[in-house]
């Protein structure tokens, strides 16, 4: 033994690490760095260890404005959950909204200011020497061009921004890279506003989405897919029971998936269709028609369905019969974007939809103009575009950018006009592209941790409030902005300030102290915006007419290059590439493709085969822009004529996770904007085939469900006649000449089971997951991550299989008579935790062992990796840890420093060697047992709710005691539409999938009942 330990040694280092430490170090492991204990000697009012406290603040990830609650514990945040006073996401959050705590303690934010050095790099400066050098700057450059650059703010911030380019002669310009100008434009022409109407998904009896993927990146996919669920999702008990939903679009994305008709157009031709759906409508007076419907006669005369139906290449019966169905169901609502909003015709195509809405009377009633959405102030592409020309001119002297990474988005054009500005400043809290382009670097509070605000749309006003310290050396750009103004006191002050006007317009005489403690414990204030009533804009018989253009088929040049339509696309948890540096994101599955860590391009089986592509060869797409290539993903969810491909990837900075990942999209897109002052998403270009092949990182199965049980679905007659009672996914268990000696058996096992802590009445946990309703978005799987400090395990190790996620969305595809894909069932797989579980008699050291309250337990301490547990579950849901992903500066360290902040301090932290698996949120079940032991009462059911249900946007997941017969999930069990997996098994799951519904009947090419 090298280290002698004496007694005085032992007894100092037990004293803070433990008597473990101490062995250690005495065998030659040692010594540990020492670390001082420190209790709260003036403890926070708002702070009691082990107890958490909840913050309600705004989620800025996108533009949508959802409220959120931080819970802290002893100083952290360590877990982020929608806001149940929110009218946008009332208390649920999407995936991206999880994510946010890792954008608060990544590895890779910007600790202090830098400035770039003559060598070329960046060297640090302190606080008061960048504000004095910026302030200078911003002397040299008036007169000369100054120009503020930010994300979509609607905000105090963006008034205060505002305030101060007003004082230096500058202008600010908001840019979001999916801006929505089509859907701007588009109101325009139809209405005379550019205002973006609010959208009634809840109340609407049939929904026609027109490229709009109203479920991931489209407006406020929380709020939608929340209304959306309500609409679409089956209950017996509602008059309505069911809204037909049908997708209309070259592409299936996740919102396509949920749909009950795809119908695959030729990309720029869904207006043409929208114009002969109203044609029919007027023609054959299907609804009460407005009183100025007859200044659409030419318009609709000239887009009769013999008449396009040839050209969008749908037959004019399927578009007599969508008419009728839309007419007929007196609650149509239509609504365009995403993808046909980013051809060159997506504004005439976005009035095309305008015009369905207001012949059937959807606008007014779910189509509302006056609650506007605030993405429509925001300045359009052809303002960036502008820029971008006046930067190259020399026409900026001094370029200021917050809360947008233009760089990265307009990869060729804005990074060659960059260095034209004499001075360029970042407040970016990350070294993106943009940032990395800069002469000084400012960095940004976090969101979380400093105040601000949001008018998300009108009548909404949200606040936000720090949570935390500050966890580096940033500041607020609103208090250096303010002083660069030379005004006193700080950025909550001139919060406070703006919202002392609303308290005059709201107040209802309460105090300004009052109505703003109010405002902070609520989340902001929220009010209803007066409806506004449009009409028909003065010549829109004239003013345009949605000829799609034109759409060559593919043409193979002289080299053996193809030239194809490429469309590219938002992805649904990356964007723009905005969540590229935090790896739960980067870990999450597409929902559509699997596909994670990289990006990819998307190609249909009879493309692949004509071509001799393969999933995985790389393909090189050359547009009149750029060229970047991708590995192909063969798939019958997007047109044989059309590539897809996502946004996302590609970063050439932005840290440790984004950064020379994959292939930029954006470089196939040109930098001019088109006729209403846009960006086409759209292009012709050329595909070669590299040579090249790469293993897709996936966790996509089989996409067939292959009659096993594992997912069901019912048509909307046979589920509608469904009664209590009936059992049509029932297998029996048991032969019915044994089942009298079955049960006889059961009851004296069980009699033998009444021991201890298993004794009496005990509750058993259960779930019940709503088919009909989950759209697969993945909410749960990354609350689920946040929640139980499950580790992201990283491209490599993923590609070899070794993902860890508790939870997974099974795919698959629902087909039509003639095998093409018609929207898909999405099942989120969970431990069942089995009455009869399979893996707990099979575990050696009894690791794996039954709860009185009916959970699979893992003991994590006495787990020695045998797998046996693993091998022997059916359902594959246990996760074994191959490597020491906790280990710090390890090779597959999950949590670098300040990464693991975010732990929940509630969950162990496993080590190499322990296999781990879902538990329904145990230390939440625990926390609310003791709590209401407390107070001498039984746990009430709703009170305790697992992070995957709590995050869910349609509400698919209801959890709750199954022995109680009054509970939720006790009648949701005992829904005819319920079964379980694999019942044939006999392992007696304690998680009830409801068999999703379709409109019509249930298609015989995939997974069907009735």
């Amino acid at each position: 033994m090298t280290d002698a330990i004496d007694r005085r040694r032992f007894l100092k280092v037990l004293g803070v690490t433990g008597a473990g430490a101490a062995a250690l170090s005495a065998c030659g492991i040692g010594p540990e760095p020492t670390e001082k204990l420190i209790p709260y000697l003036i403890q926070p009012e708002d702070q009691i260890p082990g107890i958490a406290t909840y913050y309600a603040s705004t989620c800025r990830e996108c533009v949508a404005g959802c409220g959120i609650q931080a819970r802290v514990r002893e100083g952290r945040a360590v877990k982020l959950e929608g806001n149940p006073e929110s009218p946008i996401n009332r208390g649920r959050l999407c995936a991206r909204g999880q994510a946010a705590l890792q954008g608060l303690y990544n590895p890779d934010r910007i600790t202090n200011p830098l400035v770039r050095a003559a060598t070329g790099g960046f060297e640090a400066i302190d606080w008061q020497g960048a504000i004095q050098r910026l302030g200078a700057k911003v002397r040299e450059a008036r007169g000369k061009g100054i120009v503020f650059l930010t994300g979509a703010e609607s905000s105090s911030f963006g008034d205060l921004v505002d305030e101060w380019m007003g004082h230096v002669g500058g202008r600010r310009l908001s840019y979001e890279p999916f801006g929505f100008e089509a859907l701007r434009a588009g109101n325009r022409l139809a209405f005379g506003t550019a205002a973006v109407p609010s959208y009634d998904f809840a109340n609407a009896k049939y929904v026609l989405s027109f490229g709009a993927d109203l479920l991931d990146t489209w407006l406020s996919p929380v709020e939608f897919q929340n209304g959306f669920a309500h609409a679409h999702g089956f209950d017996a008990g509602r008059a309505a029971s069911m809204a037909k939903f049908v997708y209309v679009g070259p592409r299936m994305s996740l919102t396509g998936m949920n749909a009950d008709e795809w119908m695959a157009t030729l990309p720029g031709t869904e207006g043409m269709l929208a114009l002969a759906l109203a044609q029919v409508v007027v023609s054959r007076r299907l609804r009460r028609l407005p009183a100025d419907v007859g200044r659409l006669a030419g318009l609709l005369a000239r887009h009769t369905p013999r008449a396009v139906a040839a050209a969008i290449g749908v037959e004019q019966q399927a578009i007599v019969r969508l008419a009728s169905e839309f007419a007929n169901s007196r609650g149509g609502l239509a609504v365009a974007g995403g993808m046909a909003a980013q051809y060159p015709n997506g504004a005439e195509i976005v009035a095309a939809v305008n015009i369905l809405n207001y012949v059937v009377g959807a606008v007014g009633t779910l189509v509302n103009f006056g609650a506007d959405l605030a993405i429509g102030q925001t300045n359009t592409f052809a303002d960036l575009a502008t820029l971008t020309t006046d930067m190259a001119a020399g026409r900026v002297a001094l370029l200021l950018v917050h809360g947008a990474n233009p760089a990265h988005s307009l990869p060729g054009a804005f990074q060659q006009a960059l260095g034209k500005v004499a001075f360029k400043v970042s407040f970016s809290s990350y070294l993106d592209e943009t940032a990395a382009a800069c002469d000084l670097i400012l960095p940004d509070h976090h969101p979380l941790e400093q105040w601000g605000d949001s008018r998300p749309r009108a009548g909404v006003y949200a606040l936000q409030q720090p949570v935390v310290q500050p966890v580096f050396d940033t500041r607020a750009t609103g208090d250096v902005v303010l002083g660069l103004v030379g005004r006193s006191g700080t950025f909550q002050d001139y919060v406070q300030g703006k919202w002392r006007e609303l308290h005059r317009r709201f107040g209802a005489g309460k105090s300004f102290e009052q109505f703003w403690m109010e405002s902070l414990q609520h989340g902001g204030l929220y009010g209803d915006a007066p409806a506004r009533a449009v009409r028909l804009a003065n010549g829109i018989d004239t003013a345009f007419s949605p000829v799609a253009p034109p759409l060559r088929g593919a043409e193979r040049g002289t080299g053996g290059e193809v030239d194809q339509t490429v469309v590219v696309f938002p992805h649904p948890v990356l964007h723009d590439g905005r969540g590229a540096n935090k790896p739960w994101l980067q870990e999450l599955p597409d929902p559509v493709s699997k596909i994670a860590w990289h990006s990819w391009v998307e190609v249909h089986p009879d493309t692949a085969a004509k071509w001799g592509v393969a999933t995985g060869d790389f393909l090189l797409l050359k547009s009149p822009f750029g060229a970047q290539k991708f590995p192909a993903w063969i798939t019958p969810s997007v047109r044989p004529d059309v590539l897809a491909v996502p946004t996302g990837q590609g970063h050439s900075a932005y840290g440790r996770y984004a950064k020379d990942r994959s292939a930029n999209a954006f470089e196939l897109l040109g930098a001019q904007a088109n006729g209403y002052g846009g960006r086409n998403f759209a292009v012709r270009a050329t595909a070669t085939k590299t040579g090249e092949h790469r293993t897709i990182v996936t966790t996509e199965g089989s996409p067939r469900e292959r009659g096993k049980g594992s997912v069901e679905v019912l048509g909307l007659a046979r589920a509608r006649s469904l009664r209590s009672g009936d059992r049509p996914f029932h297998h029996p268990e048991t032969p019915e000449y044994a089942a009298e000696a079955v049960e006889w058996w059961a009851e004296r096992q069980h009699e033998k089971a009444e021991l201890g802590d298993y004794r009496g009445e005990q509750p058993r946990w259960g779930l019940a997951v709503d088919l009909s309703k989950c759209t697969g978005c993945s909410a749960c799987v990354t609350a689920c991550y946040a929640e139980n400090n499950i580790a992201t395990a990283g491209e490599d190790l993923m590609q070899r299989g070794r993902e860890m996620s508790w939870i997974r969305i099974e795919r698959y595809w629902l087909t039509d008579e003639h095998g093409q894909p018609q929207g898909a069932v999405n099942s989120p797989m969970m431990c069942q935790q089995c009455g009869n579980a399979p893996c707990e008699p099979v575990c050696p050291v009894y690791a794996a062992y039954h709860t009185p309250d009916g959970l699979n337990g893992q003991v994590y301490n006495r787990c020695v990796g045998t797998r046996y547990c693993a091998n022997n579950c059916p359902y594959k849901v246990r996760y074994f840890n191959w490597y020491n992903y906790a280990e710090r500066g390890g090779e597959w360290e999950a949590w670098p420093e300040p990464l693991s902040m975010l732990l929940n301090p509630d969950v162990t932290v496993r080590e190499k060697g322990v296999m781990e698996k879902c538990t329904f949120c145990v230390q939440r079940i625990r926390g609310a047992q003791n709590q209401a032991r407390l107070q001498d009462r039984n746990v009430r059911d709703g009170e305790i709710v697992p992070a995957c249900a709590q995050s869910c946007p349609s509400e698919a997941i209801v959890f709750g005691d199954l022995n109680d017969r009054r509970s939720q999930v006790y009648r949701l069990a005992g829904n005819p539409r319920g079964y379980h997996v694999l019942a044939g098994l006999n392992t007696k799951p304690a998680v009830t999938y409801l068999a999703r519904v379709v409109a019509g009947e249930a298609r015989g090419g995939g997974p069907s009942h009735g």
